[in-house]
């Protein structure tokens, strides 16, 4: 599907349905340390952003990398703890909507003591 908006608008929309259960952040999360949530979204577009280039010389659609990341405080060690239930939660919302993903287990980042997970997606947007 080729959107009218941005990437992060569609993101946005894509998950905008689970910020009751789980908080979303567009681009950056600047919580303080201690108002960091025990788990959370961050949306990033555009990681990369190619044009495609039509017989006229112009780009029109433009496809940009992105992805749906999620961070959790601690280890994920059970797959009922908070991580790997809100992973789910996401892997449901992508699928019900038919949407291409590819996920990587990112694994534990000692530097922010959390686990990673992501769901990357191709955005085709009109440039």
């Amino acid at each position: 599907m080729v959107y009218n908006k941005e990437p992060i608008l569609v993101l946005w929309n894509i998950v905008k349905s689970l910020k009751s259960d789980i908080p979303i952040y567009k681009e950056i999360m600047s919580e303080e340390e201690n108002d960091i949530p025990a788990s959370y979204i961050l949306l990033r577009s555009q990681i990369s952003d190619n044009g495609k280039t039509y017989g006229d010389g112009k780009t029109i659609i433009r496809t940009a990398d992105c992805d749906i990341l999620l961070i959790t405080k601690g280890y994920a060690e059970d797959t009922t703890d908070l991580h790997n239930v809100n992973k789910n939660k996401i892997r449901s919302k992508l699928k019900s909507q038919d949407i291409n993903f590819v996920e990587n287990n990112l694994g534990y980042n000692d530097s922010i003591q959390s686990t990673e997970h992501s769901f990357s997606i191709e955005v085709e947007y009109i440039g």
